[in-house]
């Protein structure tokens, strides 16, 4: 849309002069008025320069203070005497040309924010340029998308307030920085995409923050942006909205907790942007103007969904949805108000200022936090998947595989350590018949009332297992073969006398232990095969009753069903 009625607005109000009573600056007057048919084919942003007669009006009224800001168009600028060494200091230029004359006879010196031979003295938060005196000076200013704030003041307090200033953005900047890369890290060990996608997203940002500041110009390793121009930050600014748009969807899995919001995200902050991308790319349309609006306005909608679906994911109880809502609020909070008051040529306070990029540290180290804790989380998850594999679902105790794993750790420690070993072999008396009689339901109250006797009366809950069946075998690490003998006896008579009675059932449940104590040349097929063979021993001798080792007084020699099971 044209806005030729807007700028002939703007031309009458810059006919009349204005002054300046703040920023060193006495007095202002356009030279050449702002024609309506010069300006009629600039676009302006989202959040870029509409009138500027307003901010004219109220600096014509010296009673309404505040900072000077001149729009494209040129100007005769007044400096306020007695500053020694003075500078002229244009704040925010981003893609405006500025162009000065101190005097008759002086070549004019014009600069860009993008230009890469700047003064290297002072950052590019301000595009500087030294003044004879106190004599009038001409400034032409063409491309501005936003009303540039101007001032003059001493080399000395620039430099004072530049170098603060360097301080402060590079701290902030430090912190995302070191984040960033640390994270970085944590992909290249785990490779899981979110590390990936949190990295880029962070880093993409600061680097918007350091071209939309001008210091990326004058980085070594970035300064080839320069060549870009505006387009540059477009691009920039773009990419990270898209890697951050994707960030938020994974980091708080917005696909399972808001399906129908995170498509319409993926729509306005992916899909879409590329396609802007690509549009710019092309030698048609030659008019690149419209992305500004188009781009500002999809950032505008994409956070207003993201926003509505993480706070929908936080409400349905998800951490990680809650700290990515908790890092990203203030930063839009910060980058909007800043835009805002920076297209209407308002001051940027310095805690405005800087707080843009110490609000993005803030928000890296937070969302770092949720990674943390969403790593925390997968652990107990995965944790409690594995214990779940290891455990048997009757009884509660380690399953087959389970106890195995135990026992081998076990064994390795004994022969480390020089450390005792035993293994008690258990294995219920004439449960075939109680499931005859009584149904298998009753057995499996049956196997449950054993486990919990050994489990709640000698706590090895923990080094219990069931084989399958009514076997169970239990690892005694550190008690030699005498004392497990002694220890199996006790566990015999518990059962007898806790387990006669089941369910008010009176079955006289008892059980037949065996014993082994693990030998330097012991495997855990081995070992569960001589305690398998000691318990046989205790069944064919009547059961109810334990026996320790490769005891031949005992009787027997019993084929064992462990090993029948490992070697058939």
């Amino acid at each position: 849309m044209k806005l030729g009625w807007v700028w002939i607005l703007l031309g009458t109000a810059l006919t009349q002069p204005a002054v300046a009573q703040e920023g060193g600056i006495a007095r202002v007057d356009p030279i050449l008025p702002v024609v309506a048919t010069q300006q009629a084919d600039q676009t302006a942003g989202l959040f870029s320069e509409r009138r500027f007669e307003q901010a004219l009006a109220d600096e014509a009224n010296p009673t309404t203070p505040g900072p000077h800001v001149l729009g494209n168009g040129e100007w005769r600028l007044q400096p306020q005497g007695g500053i020694e060494s003075p500078l002229l200091v244009v704040y925010h230029p981003y893609s405006a040309r500025v162009t000065v004359l101190t005097g008759p006879g002086v070549a004019p010196v014009s600069h860009r924010l993008f230009d890469p031979d700047l003064d290297p003295r002072y950052s590019r938060h301000a595009l500087v340029f030294p003044l004879a005196g106190d004599a009038p000076v001409y400034v032409k200013v063409e491309d501005a998308r936003y009303p540039l704030h101007v001032k003059v003041e001493s080399r000395a307090e620039h430099a004072a307030s530049d170098l603060q200033h360097t301080r402060m953005l590079m701290m902030a900047m430090g912190v995302t920085l070191g984040v960033s890369l640390t994270v970085l890290l944590f992909w290249l060990v785990l490779r899981e995409r979110v590390y990936l996608l949190y990295a880029g997203a962070m880093l993409a940002q600061m680097l918007y923050v350091l071209c939309s500041y001008g210091e990326a110009y004058a980085l070594p390793g970035l300064r080839v942006l320069w060549h870009f121009g505006a387009p540059g930050i477009w691009y920039i600014a773009t990419l990270a909205t898209m890697l951050t748009t994707a960030l938020m969807i994974e980091y708080a899995d917005l696909r399972r907790h808001t399906p129908r919001l995170t498509s319409w995200m993926r729509w306005t902050g992916i899909r879409l942007p590329v396609l802007a991308l690509l549009f710019l790319l092309l030698p048609w349309p030659a008019r690149k103007d419209w992305f500004p609006d188009l781009g500002n306005g999809l950032f505008l909608l994409t956070h207003a969904l993201s926003i509505l679906s993480l706070a929908l994911a936080g409400r349905n109880g998800s951490r990680h949805a809650a700290y990515f809502l908790a890092a990203w609020v203030p930063l839009m909070v910060f980058g909007i108000w800043r835009a805002v008051r920076i297209s209407l040529g308002m001051p940027v306070q310095d805690w405005l200022d800087y707080g843009y990029p110490f609000v993005l540290g803030y928000a890296s180290v937070v969302m770092a936090l949720g990674l943390a804790d969403r790593m925390l989380t997968f652990r107990q998850e995965r944790d409690t998947a594995k214990e779940h594999a290891e455990r048997d679902a009757l009884t509660g105790v380690l399953n087959r595989g389970g106890i195995e794993y135990r026992l081998d750790w076990a064994i390795l420690e004994r022969r480390r350590e020089h450390i005792p070993l035993s293994l008690l072999f258990i294995d219920l008396d004439v449960f075939k018949q109680i499931n005859d009689r009584h149904g298998h339901a009753f057995g499996d109250h049956c196997l449950r009332a054993v486990t919990r006797v050994i489990s709640e009366e000698f706590q090895y809950g923990d080094q219990l297992g069931r084989l399958g069946g009514e076997e169970f075998v239990l690892v005694l690490t550190g008690v030699d073969g005498r004392a497990a003998a002694t220890l199996a006896e006790r566990v015999r008579a518990k059962i007898a006398r806790h387990c006669r009675v089941v369910d008010e059932i009176e079955v006289g449940l008892t059980v037949s232990v065996g014993v082994a104590e693990c030998t330097a040349e012991d495997t855990v097929a081995s070992l569960i095969k001589r305690a398998d063979e000691a318990m046989y021993r205790a069944k064919r001798a009547g059961g109810n009753q334990v026996v320790a080792g490769d005891d031949p007084a005992s009787g027997v020699a019993a084929s064992s069903r462990w090993a029948a099971d490992n070697e058939g």
